[in-house]
């Protein structure tokens, strides 16, 4: 019925986070009615909100490794064993403390991912760098 080339096209200006309004033009001045671009839309959308919450899961799971791993090691690190000379202590604190920080930034937006993935604007492909 329509181009398999138009649908391509759609759907993948909808996965890079083109604006919905735009691609039911794109699809409507390709010669689709509206009822069948609008019902194609929320196709690709369900689709590309599915993709952001995978990227969301993925991101918890990375997240909670890096934070867990290295308040495991802040703790080694703190812990008053004699083995670290107090300069080299206070480096590794900090460097397990930065790297707790930034392991629960990545955690906190793959739950952005997960719950909200309407506020996403970019493409799937950039979310997973």
């Amino acid at each position: 019925m329509y181009s398999d080339n138009l649908i391509v096209e759609a759907r993948a200006k909808i996965i890079w986070g083109e604006e919905v309004s735009s691609v039911r033009h794109f699809l409507t001045s390709s010669g689709m009615s509206a009822a069948d671009a609008e019902a194609k839309i929320k196709e690709f959308i369900v689709e590309r909100n599915e993709e952001i919450r995978q990227a969301g899961v993925r991101k918890i799971c990375i997240g909670a490794t890096i934070a867990t791993g290295s308040g495991i090691l802040l703790y080694v690190a703190a812990k008053d064993s004699g083995t670290f000379f107090i300069v080299e202590r206070a480096y590794s604190i900090g460097l397990f403390v930065a790297l707790g920080v930034f392991g629960i930034w990545i955690l906190v937006k793959g739950l952005v991912y997960l719950v909200h993935p309407e506020s996403e604007k970019r493409s799937v492909t950039e979310m997973s760098e």
